[in-house]
C-alpha cells in the first residue's frame, strides 16, 4: 500500500477552518473537564476526552461539549492509561538526548490515543499503527505545528503589546484568555487534519 504524506498546505487551512468552527464547543469542553475535574472516575473520562477530541473533529462535524461525558471514554481508561506509560517514560529518556530524538518520538506516537479509541486497537497496535501511519511525514507535523505556533505567538505579541499601550489590565487579560482559546482551538484541529489524512496508511 502506498504511503500517504501529509499536505502541508491543506494541514493548515483545515486547522483555522475547523478549529475557528469549533472553538465556541471548546470552549464548553474546556469549561465542563475545569467544572467536573473534581468527580472521581467522571474526571478521568472527561479527561481522556479532552485529550482525544481531534477523533470527532476529524470527521467534519462540530462537537457537543456534553460528549465529553460519554461513557465510551471511561470504557477505555485501563488501555488509555497503559498507552501513556508506554509512550511517556521513552519519550521522557529520548528527550534527555539532546531533546530531537524526544521531539521525533512524540510526533511518531502522537496519533497512538486516536487508534485506541477510534478503532478500539490495544495500548501496544495503537502506538505501532501511529508510527506506521506518521512515517515520511514527520517533518510535515512538525513544520505545521511550528509555523502555527509562531503565528499565534506573533499575533498574540502584537495584540498584547496594542492593549499594553493602551493600559487597560482587564482587556488585556481578556485577550490573553480569548488568545489561548484559539490556540487549543487551533492545535486540536490540527490534529485532527492529520488523523485525518493519515490514518488510512495503517491496514
Amino acid at each position: 500500500m502506498e504511503k500517504i504524506k501529509l499536505s502541508f498546505s491543506d494541514t493548515l487551512k483545515d486547522s483555522i477552518l475547523i478549529g475557528l468552527k469549533n472553538a465556541p464547543s471548546i470552549i464548553g469542553c474546556v469549561v465542563l473537564w475545569i467544572l467536573t475535574i473534581w468527580i472521581p472516575y467522571i474526571n478521568v473520562g472527561t479527561t481522556i476526552a479532552m485529550n482525544t477530541l481531534p477523533i470527532e473533529l476529524s470527521k467534519g462535524k462540530i462537537i457537543s461539549p456534553t460528549a465529553i461525558f460519554d461513557a465510551k471514554y471511561r470504557k477505555y481508561m485501563g488501555e488509555y492509561f497503559m498507552l501513556v506509560g508506554l509512550t511517556f517514560i521513552p519519550i521522557l529518556l529520548a528527550t534527555c538526548f539532546m531533546v530531537i530524538p524526544g521531539i521525533v518520538l512524540a510526533i511518531t506516537w502522537s496519533l497512538a490515543a486516536f487508534f485506541l479509541l477510534d478503532k478500539g486497537k490495544n495500548p501496544t497496535a495503537a502506538i505501532v499503527a501511529s508510527n506506521e501511519a506518521t512515517y515520511g511525514s514527520k517533518w510535515a507535523i512538525f513544520g505545521v505545528l511550528m509555523v502555527l505556533y509562531i503565528a499565534w505567538f506573533i499575533v498574540y505579541w502584537v495584540i498584547s503589546l496594542i492593549f499594553g499601550l493602551i493600559g487597560v489590565p482587564f482587556l488585556t487579560l481578556l485577550i490573553t484568555l480569548i488568545c489561548c482559546i484559539i490556540l487549543i482551538s487551533v492545535m486540536l484541529a490540527a490534529q485532527a487534519s492529520i488523523y485525518r489524512q493519515l490514518k488510512d496508511n495503517v491496514a
